[in-house]
């Protein structure tokens, strides 16, 4: 078995791999592969997913550039309304996301399981040979010609079979067959799955089933939440292919940046009049309505006209990294909404803002930073200082 450790984004390390195993890894998207300096030896850089996978033997481990502690702070905004609160983790446990998530999973489903399970109602439909619930007539009548019995009936039934023990059940078997679960945390995901005997495991995890957070169920809402991310991780999206299924657990840097902007910027917004927008596809930058806009968030004034615009750029390192391509796009933004002013938001440390007037036009652009791998308080401070920014626009006409 090779293992491959990498940065996300990162240099690129040389390795020893058959040509099938580089065919594997190049066809994944998961990384970069270029030929090395001779036969049999490959270039093999991380791209902008960070976490485990195992391709063609290949075991992958990404590393992200921002701490995993602060990576699963992050994770706790991509659920907005219902925030939840990843616990902070220990120093032996901080050595690479899929432990850090395996650890945090366990902890959180174990307690959360002490007293039970939850329970909730499920609608059924079933054939029976008694009367039960409400009889589905077009059923009845097409499968069984007006005869009375068997009955097609729907009910609701009080179970444990409900779609938040199921997702806690089938992420915990997940886990259990992932090489990069430490070992420690083995005994605890059968405890889990033992925990849970009359609840069905998901056929499949590529779309998983909605549920309500609440009093029921908040004592495991982090360990669902967990659950959902471990589920998602086993594939992630290729623009050109689709989904791709993974043998490990991979998040997107971009996605999990993007969510933590959008939703820490809409709890910060709810402090001033007005509403935010986060369904861009409404807006359109040409009269005719062919050339569609999607920026990220839309501040909106109490009328619904828009007061402000913001984009969040998992893209730069450095001030000077920032590309013209944001630009042009902030630039369409504010001439299809009427603003003259635009956010974009980078993950790219302590800076200070720089701004561009665009010529012709009098459309003010600020590129703002934000440190990432700063402690919770100061991030969520600077996200605070952007949405004060963005709301001081909705009072002006």
């Amino acid at each position: 078995m090779t293992r491959l450790e990498l940065a996300e984004s990162g240099r690129a390390v040389q390795a020893e791999l058959s040509s099938q195993q580089a065919a594997a890894l190049a066809a994944s998207g998961i990384v970069r592969v270029e030929p090395g300096r001779r036969l049999g030896l490959w270039r093999i850089a991380g791209r902008r997913l960070v976490g485990a996978a195992r391709i063609s033997d290949v075991d992958i481990r990404i590393a992200p550039k921002t701490p995993v502690t602060r990576l699963l702070f992050l994770l706790g905004y991509s659920s907005l309304p219902d925030r939840w609160h990843p616990e902070p983790i220990e120093a032996s446990e901080r050595d690479g996301l899929l432990p850090a998530v395996a650890y945090a999973f366990v902890r959180a489903a174990e307690r959360g399981l002490r007293h039970g399970a939850p329970q909730g109602y499920v609608s059924v439909d079933e054939t029976l040979p008694v009367i039960r619930g409400r009889i589905r007539y077009a059923d009845q009548l097409r499968r069984h010609f007006g005869r009375t019995f068997p009955v097609e009936a729907a009910y609701e039934e009080f179970t444990e079979d409900i779609p938040e023990n199921r997702i806690l059940r089938t992420a915990s078997r997940r886990l259990l067959t992932l090489a990069g679960v430490p070992a420690v945390c083995r005994p605890e995901l059968r405890r889990v799955i033992a925990a849970l005997p009359d609840v069905d495991e998901l056929a499949s995890t590529r779309s998983l089933p909605t549920w309500t957070a609440g009093p029921r169920n908040a004592r495991l809402e982090t360990a669902i939440r967990l659950g959902e991310l471990v589920l998602r991780g086993a594939s992630y999206d290729l623009d050109d292919v689709g989904s791709v299924p993974v043998d490990g657990l991979l998040l997107n840097m971009e996605k999990v940046f993007e969510d933590f902007v959008t939703a820490s910027l809409t709890e910060a917004l709810r402090l001033y009049p007005g509403h935010v927008q986060t369904d861009g596809s409404r807006y359109f930058l040409d009269k005719a309505q062919r050339i569609r806009l999607l920026p990220d968030l839309v501040w909106c004034r109490r009328d619904g006209t828009a007061a402000g615009v913001a984009d969040a750029k998992y893209k730069a390192e450095s001030v000077r990294g920032f590309p013209n391509a944001d630009i042009y796009q902030m630039v369409s933004y504010c001439l299809g909404l009427g603003l003259n002013r635009g956010h974009l938001i980078y993950a790219a440390g302590e800076k200070p803002a720089v701004r561009h007037i665009v010529r012709h036009s009098g459309i003010e652009l600020i590129q703002h930073t934000v440190p990432l791998a700063a402690e919770p308080p100061i991030l969520l401070d600077a996200m605070s200082r952007i949405a004060a920014e963005i709301a001081e626009e909705s009072q002006a006409i």
